[in-house]
């Protein structure tokens, strides 16, 4: 900015904020504790009525969590909430109303820290039906998800030849340079109710060409390391600890992709490929819906649901144990600048069924969170809170997240 220019404005420039004219760039926020952030949602809902009943540090785990006992001072056990949930919308738990929600927790955060990774995010889903699949929103809009454990693969460590790229990104800007083109062009011409969408319509293309750009970027900087596909997991849990019930729930074809792509995430994790993820999954096998449905009037589906929540416990105790046994260069672990979350937007009981949204409970693990070690019920109270409260811990200043009422301490 000229000396002349800066004098004659000097009257209220002195009111104003450093601005980069004057040479001053702006500074850069500090960088959260927390780094990562990887949201699980379970579509059935959880077996709440076999839940620890008891709050404080001191509850009593019951047994089906058994895996998860070893880690008890990396997680807390947030329960009994609502959050509206059902089988209708039970893949919104992370995003709540679309009407009023424009984005999910993960997308937020993604926007928030996704231009540190070559990937920005990632959004997954794996289950026996192919309903309800999307569970990540943006600008009120559904992430289609990856369903492939092959294709998440490919997506997050395959090797891709840099002038191939280069070719490909030259193609995909020129067509975004065009379609920005004819958008500015027909700003002028169109009506108001028009303009409003076009003006959506090129504030898209807008974060395309910036999410473009910073594909471009990365194409000067070192590849990552090369890492191969899984192997099939293994998995140790007492309370399924016979062969039969090892075969159906730890065994299980469903299971072992599950596994498959939580090991791609703690790599990615790792690596620094990317900081958020989304897994949204449901049933286990063909009988797990139907289970979730004869828990009011079976003794036998109670005991099956147990076994089939305690699978899920098996994937969460291998995913923490990983976690905290890397160290990263701040000089603790990746358990400890990884949030992960473990939900669904309904639970299951005998008195009140499936798909209910009532006494929701909610996993909440890493972070170095003060509550880790205990369980907190907060009966009646919104799943909306919580979220928030994660969001303040990456520093995001919002103010709600969907129903919310406050933040907590986590």
């Amino acid at each position: 900015m000229r000396r002349r220019d800066f004098l004659k404005s000097s009257g209220c420039v002195l009111f104003l904020p450093a601005l980069e004219s004057f040479g001053q760039e702006q500074s850069a926020p500090a960088e959260a504790d927390v780094k990562r952030l990887f949201c699980i949602s379970m579509g059935y809902g959880f077996f709440t009525d076999v839940l620890p009943q008891t709050d404080g540090a001191d509850y009593t785990f019951s047994d089906h969590m058994e895996p998860l006992k070893k880690h008890r001072d990396h997680f807390t056990l947030y329960s009994k909430m609502k959050f509206g949930g059902n089988h209708h919308n039970d893949h919104k738990c992370y995003v709540g109303n679309t009407t009023t929600n424009s984005d999910s927790l993960d997308q937020i955060v993604a926007d928030h820290v996704g231009h540190l990774t070559r990937v920005r995010n990632v959004a997954t889903f794996t289950g026996h039906a192919h309903h309800h699949i999307v569970a990540s929103w943006r600008n009120r809009l559904p992430i289609m998800p990856i369903q492939s454990t092959r294709v998440l693969f490919e997506t997050l460590f395959a090797k891709t030849d840099k002038k191939t790229q280069q070719r490909l990104l030259a193609h995909k800007k020129s067509v975004l340079d065009s379609s920005l083109k004819e958008a500015k062009a027909l700003m002028a011409r169109v009506s108001g109710r028009d303009r409003k969408r076009l003006e959506e319509y090129f504030a898209a293309l807008r974060e395309s060409e910036k999410e473009l750009n910073k594909s471009i970027e990365w194409l000067s900087k070192p590849t990552p390391p090369d890492v191969e596909f899984p192997v099939t997991p293994s998995f140790e849990n007492g309370f399924l600890a016979n062969d039969v019930d090892k075969k159906r729930f730890l065994d299980n074809p469903r299971q072992i992709q599950r596994g498959i792509a939580f090991d791609m995430i703690y790599k990615a994790f790792k690596f620094d490929i990317t900081r958020v993820v989304n897994f949204y999954m449901v049933g286990l096998d063909n009988d797990h819906h139907l289970t979730t449905h004869n828990v009011p009037k079976s003794e036998d589906a109670r005991k099956s649901l147990t076994k089939y929540d305690s699978s899920f416990y098996s994937l969460l105790s291998d995913f923490y144990e990983k976690l905290a046994s890397t160290k990263v260069e701040s000089g603790g672990t990746l358990m400890d600048e990884t949030v992960t979350v473990a939900t669904g937007n309904n639970s299951v009981s005998q008195k009140r069924g499936p798909h209910n949204g009532s006494e929701i409970p909610v996993f909440v693990a890493g972070g170095q969170f003060t509550n880790h070690g205990g369980h907190v019920i907060r009966k009646g109270q919104t799943t909306c809170d919580i979220y928030l409260s994660i969001l303040q811990k990456f520093g995001i200043k919002r103010d709600r997240f969907g129903n919310s009422r406050k933040t907590i301490e986590l």
